[in-house]
């Protein structure tokens, strides 16, 4: 990854920067106006959102009872402190006294138990529910034998315990969701909150509160005087919906301070006054997934020929115009849990490709297709229409016809592509996953997962991925994630592709930003961010 800050270095640029960083101090005022280029559905519930442009909303109008910093550690929120039992079974926050919802009424402990419970209901429609369910008695809550969450336990106002049956080490950074003011649900059944009227007109305890949405132009946000936490010290907090190509023309005229980038969009920006242009790892990755549950893939030699067979670097160099970084298990190079050691790179290596399909007993055809036991190493490569996607199934379909291999490249929009690979009616597809904060991979790779696409199973990496969920400390849990990640990379249920890289350009005036990102962007904490007072 080409890791850089491109500054303008004309004598103009350093005066203004200068001007602007000269105020050391937060001052208040001003308007921040993001630019995003998908407009947001309107479901800014916190339970209940499931696409990121409404949790660009979502995050400013409500906090959690934890945040999750730059390092990747969680940092108090509406609860000022927290403490887990000696045995790992309990965790206790202590919540903030001084925390109000922005209709004035306070934030107590009926309100996080409201919270949680809601997504533990049976009538629940959100997609929550496996965050929680280690809480005692959330699954048989959840299946309607018993009318409460018997690990659920208020203390008094502001403190409430949650209980598990084990040691979950992951439970703390599940606490970020937003927290709901229940009395504002006392009408309304769980089965029907996402009909709810508060959801176009949310009302939280974070640093901003909602004012107005216009579809297609944008969701205006005011500063909350009356936060519990310094700041926020901007006067408004404005997300505009750009379209794509006029992202450069908004961050020229200065009527947006900040967005994300495509690729192709950066030479453009880069040269802008006033304008910083940031690449950064993302807690996500992209790859091609095997179905296991096909005879011809059932040999892992054949999966890691594939592997060797794809150019992935040149694929990055020419598809991703060099953003990404080469990526060989599922475990970020930012996850704390990231390990190299034992792990297989896999260069590009057509002939070490070939060996391993003639080890494993597959050999030309008639027309130069691999043939064993009757078998055509012939696959149908199903991909979501767009243009990494397409550009990255020719290159795939080109190197394994070097070796034999036959690729049908078969687009489908993306919720056809979905419904596919949810019936798994597929040979080999391309997606991605965007990942927690917490490296804990039972969600996508345990056996039992219903995201585990490939059907992978492999009875030493479920007993890992069950480890480390109950290891507490954070040094074995890695120690147990190095091992299961040498599992994967030697199994390759997936073609790891590349560990995805963001591209963002942020104005100079804006200030309280991270300007050395991380995972987590430049936008950490909205609530501090300001602008000197001769920039507003």
């Amino acid at each position: 990854m080409k890791k850089f800050v491109i500054l303008l270095l004309t004598l103009a640029l350093i005066t203004s920067f200068g001007a602007v960083m000269a105020a050391e101090d937060p001052v208040p005022g001003g308007t921040f106006h993001r630019g995003i280029t998908t407009n947001p559905r309107g479901m800014f519930n916190p339970i209940l959102y499931d696409a990121v442009y409404d949790g660009y909303v979502v995050t400013a109008v409500f906090d959690g009872l934890v945040a999750i910093d730059e390092e990747l550690v969680p940092v108090p929120r509406l609860a000022e402190s927290w403490e887990f039992s000696e045995d790992g079974l309990s965790l206790t926050f202590y919540l903030q006294e001084d925390a109000i919802f922005h209709d004035g009424v306070p934030v107590t402990a009926e309100d996080v138990k409201f919270t949680i419970e809601a997504i533990c209901h049976p009538d629940y429609t959100g997609v929550r529910f496996g965050d929680f369910r280690p809480i005692k008695g959330a699954e048989a809550y959840k299946a309607g034998e018993v009318d409460y969450v018997e690990g659920i336990e208020i203390i008094d106002d502001h403190t409430i315990r949650f209980t598990t049956d084990e040691p979950f080490a992951p439970f703390l950074t599940r606490f970020t969701y937003g927290i709901l003011p229940a009395h504002h649900f006392e009408d309304v059944a769980i089965g029907e909150m996402e009909y709810a009227k508060f959801n176009e007109k949310p009302i939280g305890a974070g640093p901003f509160k909602f004012r107005e949405f216009r579809s297609d132009r944008y969701v205006m946000m005011e500063a909350f005087d009356d936060y519990y936490r310094d700041g926020p010290y901007l006067d408004r907090y404005v997300i505009n919906i750009v379209s794509e190509d006029a992202v450069p023309i908004y961050l020229r005229q200065g009527r947006i301070d900040f967005a994300g980038l495509l690729p192709e969009q950066v030479p453009t920006v880069e040269p802008m006054d006033l304008i910083d242009v940031y690449d950064y790892e993302a807690l996500s990755y992209s790859y091609i997934a095997f179905n296991l549950r096909q005879e011809r893939f059932d040999d892992r030699r054949v999966r890691q020929a594939m592997k060797y067979a794809f150019d992935r670097e040149s694929r990055i160099d020419v598809v991703l115009d060099g953003f990404g970084i080469p990526a060989n298990a599922p475990m970020p190079t930012a996850s704390w849990a990231f390990t190299d050691e034992g792990i297989d790179t896999y260069p590009y290596n057509p002939d070490r490709a070939r060996e391993l399909l003639e080890e494993a007993g597959w050999e030309p055809g008639r027309d130069g297709i691999l043939e064993k036991d009757g078998m055509r190493l012939e696959i149908e490569f199903l991909i979501a229409e767009g243009r990494v996607a397409e550009m990255t199934a020719v290159l795939f379909q080109e190197q394994m016809a070097d070796v034999g291999i036959k690729v049908n490249i078969r687009p489908m929009d993306f919720t056809a592509a979905v419904d596919r690979i949810d019936a798994r009616e597929f040979d080999i597809f391309m997606l991605g996953w965007s990942l927690g904060t917490d490296p804990d991979p039972y969600g996508i790779w345990h056996s039992t997962s219903p995201w585990n696409d490939p059907g992978f199973y492999h009875e030493r990496s479920d007993e890992l991925i069950e480890k480390g969920r109950r290891e507490m400390d954070m040094e074995k849990r890695a120690e147990i994630y190095a091992e299961w990640q040498r599992i994967i990379n030697r199994e390759l249920p997936y073609i790891f592709l590349n560990y995805s890289v963001s591209l963002a350009a942020a104005n100079h005036r804006l200030q309280g930003v991270d300007r050395d990102p991380g995972p987590q962007g430049l936008l950490v904490d909205l609530a501090r961010i300001w602008i000197p007072a001769e920039y507003q």
